[in-house]
């Protein structure tokens, strides 16, 4: 009797479940079920070693990762095992939980072929699988060829661009905000989740950037002098916004006159669980409609381009920016 109490404790977990039926479709690390999941690293690994420990997930390294996979011997032939002492549930020579566990398995692992996706789960899981296929698996700068990436050109920015004055709008964790810091003057991240801009000033503080300021604000209703930067930013922040107008007027405000604003944001898409999981409040912008929101925010030289979509992406993103004019220029 406490041998299926506890196999269906283990296995009547919702978080569980979640991570079983991921690594049964793909290996995977914890770094990777975290970001699907969106939840807790800590919390994670504390339910992957239960099932280890059961017998229901085995580890396989791979260079410097460990990934999560169901064990190959796990076929549960479903076969109950009465009289005698209680078996331990623990896997067999074979590789097979026994007893309780196995039943209560064989029972799970057919409901879950099944069962619906709430949480939109599979479809993170094949964004993140099509990453893996155009990047490569495990490289968090996603190094194309040796000593080749993202974070490598972000740093020789500096070297091309003049020094100005630079506000992120809607900075998240800092990621981006910190790299404009190597060619600013100073920058000012503003974001209105405390949690970011913790983990954004961490990030600052972490590498070295004094010339970086991060605030907790609300964009829309943000109360910043005008006329005060170079360089205006959305990253991946306007599809947030419950009227993305507002916020680019603001940014138009915010400039001094032969400043530039850029945009970086989703072309239109249909993944509608974005709106829940992720707090996304529009399905991408249409060109059309960011050009028009650009012109009447009074931008001018707007000039958008559609970054090239690979095979199987889900999400395009739209790169759009303008310039506030230079009244002294125009007379």
């Amino acid at each position: 009797m406490l041998e299926l109490a506890n196999s269906m404790k283990l296995l009547g977990d919702d978080t569980r479940l979640r991570i079983m039926r991921l690594i049964a479709r793909e290996p995977l690390n914890v770094s990777e079920i975290t970001s699907i999941l969106g939840l807790a690293q800590s919390g994670i690994s504390r339910h992957l070693s239960l099932l280890r420990k059961a017998g229901l997930v085995e580890e396989r390294r791979e260079g410097v990762w460990t990934y999560y996979q169901i064990p190959a011997g796990l076929h549960l032939d479903g076969a109950r095992h009465g009289g005698g002492a209680a078996k331990s549930g623990m896997p067999n020579g074979n590789g097979v939980p026994e007893g309780a566990l196995g039943a209560v398995w064989e029972f799970v692992r057919g409901e879950l072929t099944s069962a619906n996706d709430p949480h939109n789960d599979l479809a993170r899981l094949a964004e993140l699988l099509r990453q893996r296929e155009n990047f490569g698996g495990g490289l968090s700068e996603k190094l194309l060829e040796p000593g080749q990436s993202w974070f490598a050109w972000s740093r020789a920015l500096h070297f091309m661009l003049p020094r100005m004055d630079a506000i992120d709008l809607g900075c998240g964790d800092g990621t981006i905000t910190v790299e404009i810091s190597r060619f600013a003057n100073r920058v000012v991240g503003i974001d209105s989740n405390p949690h970011a801009i913790a983990a954004a000033r961490k990030r600052a503080e972490r590498e070295r950037r004094s010339n970086v300021e991060f605030r907790e604000d609300h964009i829309e209703r943000l109360r910043e002098p005008a006329s005060s930067y170079d360089l205006v930013v959305f990253s991946q922040s306007l599809h947030h916004m419950e009227t993305p107008e507002t916020a680019l007027a603001l940014g138009h405000r915010l400039l001094r006159p032969g400043g530039r604003l850029l945009m970086v944001d989703l072309a239109p898409h249909t993944q509608e669980w974005v709106l829940d999981k992720l707090g996304h409040r529009h399905l991408g912008f249409a060109p059309e409609r960011v050009r028009e929101m650009l012109l009447d925010a009074g931008l001018e030289d707007v000039v958008l381009e559609e970054v090239h979509q690979r095979r199987g992406e889900v999400f395009r993103v739209l790169i759009a920016s303008g310039l506030k004019g230079d009244s002294a220029r125009r007379i």
